[in-house]
């Protein structure tokens, strides 16, 4: 960890971005390429490469990690014997300099489908549409800031019917919001000039990253580019502060399931990362073991902690209030979303909530918890 950590010396929250993109991209690919199509089209809107350490491979660049992963992937699923497999990658840099990187990149790997183009991302929909005509479609949006111009994308989105995962810039987002100055370019950002007063009806207590991030997601759903939009906030590593959110948008309840999956892994080596910086720094010695300090935070402030579950309970009463009752499924497809919980954390929360007559349900002969059709319903 330490020795890959290095190249992302000053922008830790960039290495557990890309572990993320890693670990998501490489289970989604696996389960695509198996089953769904025999061609993978991975997408990079904002490739860079930017601010890079390793200048000879670009290792830590999104564009490297993707290939590098899927690669893998592909290799993998031909000595198991699945032979044909195909994945394009359209790669798209705007900064006339780091185009002329990329580009040297794509001509020292020519063995692969790499493709790339120089510009806006928003420019280049139509040739990468054609690119990605057949098979899934996974889309990586990496902007520096939130001046993009989102109507044309939600349509490419859209029309792909894949999976893209998005860099939320809640950092930079949350100062800004606020200024006239920008109002435009926000505008554009969630696809709505009349944003503001949307945006001034949310509760005041409200941060403006969560206005925003609440509107997009908003417009995303009546733009029918996402069913579901999962995300998880990265902090910056030495500082207690929220640098970015990942937004995962997925029309499968399953891209839904290994998102929180994925989040929960790479959140433990984000909090183990910040743990050992504060050691280094401190130079105290712990009483406790790093593994046992990490597992302590991540039950105290992670995914599936007191507070989320509490947040789950309040959530499923909601639902059943509304409903009367519900298969299991649905109910945990719907705080899933919602709450960073995973399904098996929600199956025994479920379990803990029927213990404390809350709520009822019958198992079927063996089991232990709900099944996916286990139908949830209020204590009277």
């Amino acid at each position: 960890m330490e020795l890959e950590l290095a190249k992302y010396h000053g922008r830790e929250q960039s290495y557990i971005k890309h572990l993320f993109l890693k670990e998501y991209l490489k289970l989604a690919a696996f389960k695509i390429l198996q089953g769904r199509s025999k061609t993978f089209n991975f997408v990079d809107a904002f490739a860079g490469p930017w601010n890079v350490s390793d200048k000879s491979d670009f290792s830590d660049t999104s564009f490297h990690q993707a290939l590098d992963t899927l690669e893998t992937v592909r290799s993998s699923l031909g000595r198991g014997g699945i032979a044909g497999l195909k994945i394009n990658y359209c790669f798209c840099e705007k900064n006339t300099e780091a185009f002329k990187e990329l580009r040297n990149f794509a001509d020292e790997h020519k063995k692969f489908g790499i493709h790339v183009f120089n510009g806006k991302f928003e420019c280049h929909l139509d040739e990468i549409s054609e690119i990605c005509r057949n098979g899934f479609t996974f889309t990586f949006i990496d902007p520096t800031g939130w001046k993009i111009d989102s109507t044309p994308i939600f349509e490419f989105l859209k029309n792909q019917g894949g999976e893209f995962l998005l860099n939320f810039m809640a950092e930079h987002i949350n100062r800004h919001a606020g200024y006239s100055k920008v109002s435009a370019s926000f505008g554009r950002f969630l696809a709505n000039p009349n944003w503001k007063a949307d945006f001034d009806s949310l509760p005041p207590k409200w941060s403006n990253e969560v206005k925003v991030l609440t509107l997009l997601k908003k417009n995303m759903k009546s733009n029918g580019i996402a069913e579901y939009l999962p995300d998880f906030p990265i902090g910056k590593p030495n500082e207690n502060r929220l640098k970015m959110r990942l937004i995962l948008g997925t029309n499968s309840p399953i891209g839904l399931e290994v998102f929180r999956n994925v989040q929960k892994n790479i959140e433990r080596k984000e909090i183990q990362m910040r743990n050992e910086r504060t050691q280094i720094s401190s130079n105290q010695p712990s009483l406790f073991s790093d593994d046992q300090i990490t597992k302590l935070e991540q039950e105290t402030i992670g995914v599936g902690c007191l507070s989320y579950q509490k947040l789950a309970k309040k959530r499923i009463v909601e639902l059943l209030n509304q409903q009367q009752s519900m298969a299991f499924d649905e109910l945990a497809i719907d705080v899933l979303e919602n709450v960073p919980i995973t399904k098996t954390q929600i199956k025994n929360l479920a379990n803990r909530l029927k213990t404390q007559n809350l709520i009822c349900f019958e198992l079927p002969p063996r089991k232990r918890v709900p099944q996916e059709e286990t139908i949830i319903k209020l204590v009277q």
